[in-house]
Formats: structure tokens, C-alpha cells, sequence
């Protein structure tokens, strides 16, 4: 089964207030396209997650981590896999 979309995991406060902040990076990196559209969903408690193309998430979690975002994770997802709890 080939790999074809990564779940990313960006922690945020307890509150979320940063969750807008996130795509504002991406944004400034050329990367929001890249942001699956129906992908975006609170992971856990303070915690945004979304999906990427396999081959775009090295240059998502960079721009993310050099954005301040200091723990920012990736899942390889399987098609027709939920997500990575």
C-alpha cells in the first residue's frame, strides 16, 4: 500500500489562540495550497492537525519549525486511514 498523504501535528497553547498563526506561516512559505482542504481538525487538546501530499510535508514542517512552532510532528497516513491518535 503506497504512502501518499502525511499527518501533520502542531502543538499549540492551551487555548489554540496560535491555530491562525499556522497558516499565516504557510502562507508566507508558498505552502497553504498544499494544506488538504478537508483535512484540518483539532488532533487532541491544543493540538492542530492536517494532511499534505507525502512529498510536500518535509517543506510544511520545516516552514512550520523555522516559523517558531517548536513541536511540530508528522504521521504517514495510509489512504482511507482517520488519522494518527
Amino acid at each position: 500500500m503506497s504512502i501518499t498523504e502525511s499527518l501533520v501535528v502542531v502543538k499549540l497553547d492551551h487555548d489554540g489562540e496560535r491555530a491562525p498563526l499556522v497558516f499565516e506561516v504557510l502562507e508566507q512559505a508558498g505552502l497553504l495550497a498544499e494544506v488538504s482542504e478537508d483535512g484540518v481538525e483539532i488532533v487532541e487538546p491544543g493540538a492542530l492537525g492536517f494532511r499534505v501530499s507525502r512529498e510536500r510535508m518535509d517543506a510544511v514542517v520545516l516552514a512550520l519549525e523555522c516559523g517558531g512552532f517548536v513541536n511540530v510532528r508528522a504521521y504517514e497516513v495510509q489512504p482511507g486511514q482517520d488519522s494518527a491518535r
